[in-house]
């Protein structure tokens, strides 16, 4: 026979389990209504980030780009004789004030070249 005591502590932790449980199956369907909502937001930004895309690539091809920079920036397209060949010696050397006096020559003799062919 079940004494009094057993009765009442099987029934406590019948009640106790069956609290937790309903806590648990509760708390179980709120995960999963925020996995829903994550996944559904997912497929959204997805489809967005397509769009974005898309955009992206219609507003920064070469020709709208020359285009605007012609228009709001005001600039020219450079002339094959204002190129030069790098020389490493100009940044590189061991004086600063020889990097300067050829810097300062190379750049004036674009602007004379500039200036003449305008």
């Amino acid at each position: 026979m079940v004494s009094k005591r057993a009765s009442i502590f099987f029934s406590f932790f019948i009640c106790v389990a069956g609290t937790v449980l309903f806590y648990l199956k509760y708390s179980v369907m709120d995960i999963e209504d925020r996995i829903y909502k994550a996944k559904k937001e997912l497929k959204i930004e997805k489809a967005n980030s397509h769009i974005l895309k898309a955009e992206w690539k219609a507003l920064t091809t070469p020709e709208r780009v020359q285009r605007l920079a012609i228009k709001h920036l005001k600039m020219k397209q450079i002339l094959p004789q204002q190129l030069r060949e790098y020389d490493p010696s100009i940044f590189h050397s061991d004086s600063k004030k020889q990097n300067t006096k050829k810097l300062s020559k190379i750049i004036s003799k674009m602007v004379a070249e500039t200036s003449s062919e305008d």
